[in-house]
């Protein structure tokens, strides 16, 4: 720093940028200074100096690139929210099939396009890590002829976390059995219509594809009424009606809890 003492009038010469700095009154307290330098050569107080990012407006952007930049936003949100309306759609009809873990899924990669949405309205387009994968939840095999019990405890145990399909009767049991893949529980009632629950039980037990199946007698009748065994070559666990929902969740999860255990 340059500490220079000037008379009234005298002047300092910057010749650099052909500007020149003059004394023109002094006064208890305060100097006043007259500056000259050309147009192009920007003159500020110090304290004006420091706010200036505060007031100074950026340059306006061509209008002809302000208007590409907004077509492409407008089709990037169009794009986005067609995505978003069909992803809604499939979620529902997941939601009314109880398919629970592909709900699941479909709500993940809904969230993953409103993630990259806002990115790229942030400018920001760098990918995203990969999710984990999602633990699949337990299936259970729900067999009940009458309709309201059916599809309140689905709606309950759905409500736990259990994917969960539905049967009316023994022979549409053994049908889901055969075409929809082996679930981890079966929940049966005992007294069905074309195919009890006792026949549905044999069968199972007599085909090695379903060896060490879960089967659970959600029923009104008693054991003794039944010529069943009880455990894996039979009904693993007797539930009698009217049944508490969240003792049924336990009873299931205690049970493939202790087949984890053994792996």
């Amino acid at each position: 720093m340059l500490v220079l003492t000037r008379r009234l009038h005298e002047k300092v010469v910057l010749p650099t940028v052909n500007a020149t700095i003059e004394v023109v009154a002094v006064k208890p307290g305060v100097v006043r200074l007259g500056i000259q330098a050309p147009p192009d050569v920007p003159i500020l107080r110090a304290e004006v100096h420091e706010r200036r990012a505060q007031w100074q407006a950026d340059p306006a952007p061509d209008q002809a690139t302000a208007e590409a930049r907004l077509r492409q936003l407008r089709h990037l949100v169009r794009n986005r929210l067609d995505i978003a309306r069909k992803g809604l759609a499939v979620l529902k009809g997941q939601l009314a099939a109880g398919q629970l873990a592909d709900l699941g899924i479909t709500a993940d990669n809904l969230d993953e396009d409103i993630e990259l949405l806002q990115r790229r309205l942030n400018g920001d387009q760098k990918p995203r890590p990969p999710k984990e994968a999602r633990p699949q939840p337990p299936r259970a095999l729900l067999v009940e002829d009458n309709a309201n019990e059916r599809q309140l405890l689905a709606t309950f145990l759905r409500g736990a976390g259990l994917e969960v399909t539905t049967a009316g009767d023994g022979s549409d049991a053994l049908e889901s059995l055969r075409n929809r893949g082996r679930p981890d529980v079966v929940l049966l009632d005992m007294g069905l219509p074309r195919c009890d629950g006792a026949e549905v039980v044999r069968a199972v037990r007599q085909d090695p594809t379903y060896a060490g199946l879960k089967i659970f007698a959600v029923t009104g009748h008693r054991q003794e009424d039944f010529d069943l065994d009880s455990g894996p070559g039979g009904v693993n666990r007797w539930f009698r009606k009217p049944i508490d929902p969240q003792d049924l969740v336990l009873g299931v999860e205690e049970e493939l809890s202790r087949d984890l255990c053994r792996l």
